[in-house]
Protein backbone atom coordinates (compact mmCIF):
# COMPACT_ATOMS: atom_id res chain seq x y z
CA UNK A 1 0.00 0.00 0.00
CA UNK A 2 1.17 3.47 -0.78
CA UNK A 3 0.42 5.22 2.48
CA UNK A 4 3.13 7.89 2.30
CA UNK A 5 0.71 10.01 0.30
CA UNK A 6 -1.42 10.46 3.44
CA UNK A 7 1.57 11.54 5.53
CA UNK A 8 2.59 14.08 2.89
CA UNK A 9 -0.96 15.40 2.49
CA UNK A 10 -1.57 15.73 6.23
CA UNK A 11 1.73 17.53 6.76
CA UNK A 12 1.05 19.92 3.87
CA UNK A 13 -2.49 20.81 4.98
CA UNK A 14 -1.46 21.03 8.65
CA UNK A 15 1.31 23.50 7.84
CA UNK A 16 -1.10 25.72 5.90
CA UNK A 17 -3.76 25.63 8.63
CA UNK A 18 -1.15 26.26 11.34
CA UNK A 19 0.13 29.33 9.47
CA UNK A 20 -3.38 30.77 9.64
CA UNK A 21 -3.97 29.79 13.29
CA UNK A 22 -6.72 27.32 12.50
CA UNK A 23 -7.25 24.96 15.44
CA UNK A 24 -8.08 21.42 14.32
CA UNK A 25 -7.90 17.80 15.43
CA UNK A 26 -7.28 14.65 13.40
CA UNK A 27 -10.36 12.41 13.57
CA UNK A 28 -11.45 9.44 11.48
CA UNK A 29 -9.72 6.21 10.51
CA UNK A 30 -6.44 7.95 9.61
CA UNK A 31 -5.83 7.94 13.39
CA UNK A 32 -4.83 4.27 12.98
CA UNK A 33 -2.13 5.11 10.49
CA UNK A 34 -0.69 8.18 12.18
CA UNK A 35 -1.11 7.54 15.90
CA UNK A 36 -0.93 3.75 16.12
CA UNK A 37 1.33 3.05 13.10
CA UNK A 38 -1.13 0.48 11.74
CA UNK A 39 -0.71 0.04 7.97
CA UNK A 40 -4.31 0.91 7.22
CA UNK A 41 -5.57 2.78 4.16
CA UNK A 42 -8.00 5.40 5.48
CA UNK A 43 -9.06 6.48 1.95
CA UNK A 44 -9.10 10.11 3.14
CA UNK A 45 -8.08 12.31 6.06
CA UNK A 46 -10.63 13.91 8.38
CA UNK A 47 -9.76 17.07 10.30
CA UNK A 48 -12.26 18.56 12.73
CA UNK A 49 -11.97 22.36 12.75
CA UNK A 50 -12.49 23.90 16.19
CA UNK A 51 -12.13 27.66 15.90
CA UNK A 52 -13.54 28.48 12.45
CA UNK A 53 -16.42 27.34 10.30
CA UNK A 54 -15.92 26.02 6.79
CA UNK A 55 -19.51 27.06 6.12
CA UNK A 56 -19.41 30.59 7.56
CA UNK A 57 -15.75 31.19 6.63
CA UNK A 58 -15.81 29.34 3.31
CA UNK A 59 -13.91 32.11 1.49
CA UNK A 60 -11.09 31.85 4.03
CA UNK A 61 -10.71 28.10 3.40
CA UNK A 62 -11.18 28.44 -0.37
CA UNK A 63 -8.36 31.00 -0.46
CA UNK A 64 -6.04 28.47 1.21
CA UNK A 65 -6.89 25.98 -1.54
CA UNK A 66 -6.39 28.57 -4.27
CA UNK A 67 -2.99 29.66 -2.90
CA UNK A 68 -1.84 26.03 -2.83
CA UNK A 69 -3.40 24.93 -6.12
CA UNK A 70 -5.68 22.41 -4.39
CA UNK A 71 -9.14 21.51 -5.56
CA UNK A 72 -11.90 22.34 -3.11
CA UNK A 73 -15.34 20.82 -2.86
CA UNK A 74 -18.36 20.58 -0.60
CA UNK A 75 -19.38 17.34 1.09
CA UNK A 76 -22.96 16.07 1.44
CA UNK A 77 -22.91 17.62 4.92
CA UNK A 78 -22.05 21.07 3.56
CA UNK A 79 -18.48 21.13 4.87
CA UNK A 80 -15.45 21.72 2.66
CA UNK A 81 -12.81 19.29 1.57
CA UNK A 82 -9.49 19.71 -0.18
CA UNK A 83 -8.10 17.42 -2.85
CA UNK A 84 -4.38 17.67 -3.33
CA UNK A 85 -1.87 15.69 -5.28
CA UNK A 86 0.87 14.15 -3.16
CA UNK A 87 3.24 11.40 -4.18
CA UNK A 88 1.54 11.43 -7.59
CA UNK A 89 -1.91 10.58 -6.19
CA UNK A 90 -4.98 12.56 -5.18
CA UNK A 91 -5.68 12.69 -1.44
CA UNK A 92 -8.89 14.09 -0.01
CA UNK A 93 -8.76 16.01 3.27
CA UNK A 94 -12.20 16.68 4.78
CA UNK A 95 -12.63 19.69 7.04
CA UNK A 96 -15.41 18.75 9.44
CA UNK A 97 -17.38 20.71 11.99
CA UNK A 98 -20.58 20.29 13.98
CA UNK A 99 -23.21 20.78 11.30
CA UNK A 100 -26.35 18.88 10.27
CA UNK A 101 -25.82 15.22 11.21
CA UNK A 102 -22.15 15.65 12.12
CA UNK A 103 -21.91 16.10 15.87
CA UNK A 104 -18.84 15.57 17.99
CA UNK A 105 -19.01 16.85 21.58
CA UNK A 106 -16.02 19.06 22.30
CA UNK A 107 -15.28 16.93 25.39
CA UNK A 108 -13.94 14.28 23.00
CA UNK A 109 -11.05 16.64 22.24
CA UNK A 110 -10.16 17.28 25.90
CA UNK A 111 -7.26 14.78 26.00
CA UNK A 112 -5.65 15.01 22.56
CA UNK A 113 -2.74 12.90 21.44
CA UNK A 114 -0.02 14.42 19.26
CA UNK A 115 1.04 13.09 15.88
CA UNK A 116 4.42 14.31 14.61
CA UNK A 117 5.27 14.35 10.91
CA UNK A 118 8.69 15.82 10.09
CA UNK A 119 8.51 18.35 12.92
CA UNK A 120 4.83 19.26 12.38
CA UNK A 121 2.66 18.51 15.42
CA UNK A 122 -0.97 17.61 14.85
CA UNK A 123 -3.54 17.02 17.60
CA UNK A 124 -5.43 13.75 17.27
CA UNK A 125 -8.18 11.84 18.99
CA UNK A 126 -7.32 8.38 20.28
CA UNK A 127 -8.72 4.99 19.42
CA UNK A 128 -11.28 5.13 22.23
CA UNK A 129 -12.83 8.32 20.84
CA UNK A 130 -12.72 6.97 17.29
CA UNK A 131 -14.50 3.75 18.23
CA UNK A 132 -17.26 5.63 20.06
CA UNK A 133 -17.72 7.92 17.06
CA UNK A 134 -17.89 4.96 14.68
CA UNK A 135 -20.41 3.19 16.94
CA UNK A 136 -22.52 6.36 16.99
CA UNK A 137 -22.76 6.30 13.18
CA UNK A 138 -24.63 2.97 13.35
CA UNK A 139 -24.02 1.82 9.77
CA UNK A 140 -22.87 -1.58 8.51
CA UNK A 141 -19.61 0.03 7.27
CA UNK A 142 -18.98 1.56 10.71
CA UNK A 143 -19.67 -1.77 12.43
CA UNK A 144 -17.30 -3.58 10.05
CA UNK A 145 -14.66 -0.99 10.95
CA UNK A 146 -15.20 -1.57 14.69
CA UNK A 147 -14.91 -5.33 14.13
CA UNK A 148 -11.66 -4.84 12.22
CA UNK A 149 -10.29 -2.62 15.00
CA UNK A 150 -11.21 -5.25 17.59
CA UNK A 151 -9.12 -7.75 15.62
CA UNK A 152 -6.21 -5.31 15.19
CA UNK A 153 -6.12 -4.42 18.89
CA UNK A 154 -5.95 -8.11 19.81
CA UNK A 155 -3.23 -8.88 17.25
CA UNK A 156 -1.09 -5.90 18.23
CA UNK A 157 -1.77 -5.89 21.95
CA UNK A 158 -3.25 -2.38 21.86
CA UNK A 159 -4.98 -1.72 25.17
CA UNK A 160 -8.25 0.19 25.13
CA UNK A 161 -9.46 2.24 28.08
CA UNK A 162 -13.02 0.99 28.53
CA UNK A 163 -13.85 3.53 31.25
CA UNK A 164 -12.91 6.32 28.88
CA UNK A 165 -15.09 4.79 26.17
CA UNK A 166 -18.07 4.61 28.55
CA UNK A 167 -17.50 8.25 29.50
CA UNK A 168 -17.44 9.29 25.83
CA UNK A 169 -20.51 7.21 24.96
CA UNK A 170 -22.38 8.99 27.79
CA UNK A 171 -21.96 12.27 25.88
CA UNK A 172 -24.51 11.04 23.33
CA UNK A 173 -28.25 10.42 23.66
CA UNK A 174 -27.79 6.91 22.22
CA UNK A 175 -25.29 5.82 24.88
CA UNK A 176 -26.71 2.30 25.23
CA UNK A 177 -26.90 1.81 21.46
CA UNK A 178 -23.26 2.89 21.10
CA UNK A 179 -22.11 0.47 23.79
CA UNK A 180 -24.24 -2.33 22.31
CA UNK A 181 -22.73 -1.81 18.82
CA UNK A 182 -19.22 -1.83 20.30
CA UNK A 183 -19.90 -5.10 22.16
CA UNK A 184 -21.59 -6.70 19.15
CA UNK A 185 -18.48 -6.02 17.09
CA UNK A 186 -15.81 -7.27 19.48
CA UNK A 187 -15.13 -4.38 21.87
CA UNK A 188 -16.37 -5.90 25.11
CA UNK A 189 -17.13 -3.03 27.47
CA UNK A 190 -18.63 -4.09 30.81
Amino acid sequence: MRLDKYRAALKTVAEELDKREVDYVLVGSAVLLFLYKVEYDPRDIDLFVLNKSTVLDSEFFEKIAEENDWDVGTSDHGTLYYELITKGEVVRVDLLENILDIYIPLELFAEPHVVKIDGVEIKSIGLEELLVLKAKIATREAENFINEIARITLERGIKLNHEKMKKYAALFEDQEGILKRLRRNGIYIE
